[in-house]
């Protein structure tokens, strides 16, 4: 199975990447105080109609958004593309922020889930009691203090992953399941709730650059082969 990641950086909000958004969504633009989450949040959107489009062979202004909220309907859920007369072709998306990456996951036919976190200064002792499970925060707790930041949202950017591939997101407790160590190859080892079955949920670590930690979960049987690629010329060439 296929999953194609795309990079950006926050592009200028140009009168065509503008034009873009719906009317709940230049809403939601306009309700970001800092400038920094409207670009990041307006990149985002244009960056999901013009990968979709090239997809599905329209342009990006023909692309349609649904974030509908899948337990109370309002506008602040997990994107979800609809085209024209046939939502069944549309393809999964995935897309999250963090300091000047915005990343965004495609994949046909399966749920996607992808994030991207920036390494800052955080609790992280304190995030991690109340987001991992008892085996995760013996692993962490091991840990050298040197090593913990770096971990901390390694384990962070999986788990969301995950919980966004459910399109449930952080109401699904990061804490009910488990995965492996942060410095092995993602994989969920135990869970204790539904949505998330170790069985078929597939995890890969990203690249995007070393004071960042990035992971995309798909779920499905099959194993996934995940490109990276470049959005920047794609978001440039719109104007």
């Amino acid at each position: 199975m296929r999953c194609d990641v795309w990079w950006a950086r926050p592009a200028p909000a140009t009168e065509r990447l503008l034009a873009m958004l719906d009317g709940v969504e230049r809403e939601r633009y306009g309700n970001y105080r800092q400038e920094i989450d409207r670009l990041r949040f307006l990149t985002g959107r244009a960056l999901i109609r013009t990968v979709a489009g090239r997809q599905l062979g329209v342009e990006p202004e023909r692309v349609v958004l649904d974030s509908s909220c899948y337990d109370c309907g309002k506008p602040h859920g997990k994107p979800r593309v609809v085209v024209g007369s046939s939502p069944a072709a549309a393809p999964e998306v995935s897309i999250s922020h963090s300091g000047s990456l915005v990343a965004l996951a495609v994949v046909d036919d399966a749920p996607v889930g992808v994030d991207v976190e920036q390494i800052r200064t955080a609790e992280v002792d304190d995030l991690a009691r109340i987001a991992f499970s008892p085996t995760e925060r013996a692993a962490f707790g091991a840990l050298p203090d040197s090593d913990r930041q770096g971990a901390f949202f390694t384990y962070w950017a999986r788990k969301e992953a995950v919980v966004k591939a459910t399109g449930k997101g952080m109401s699904v407790a990061m804490s009910a399941f488990t995965l492996s160590a942060h410095d092995v190859p993602p994989r969920v080892l135990a869970s204790g709730v539904s949505e998330v079955d170790p069985a078929s949920v597939r995890l890969a670590d990203l690249a995007p650059s070393h004071d960042y930690r990035a992971s995309v979960a798909v779920l499905g049987a099959d194993a996934i082969t995940v490109t990276e690629q470049d959005a920047d010329p794609l978001l440039e060439a719109l104007g």
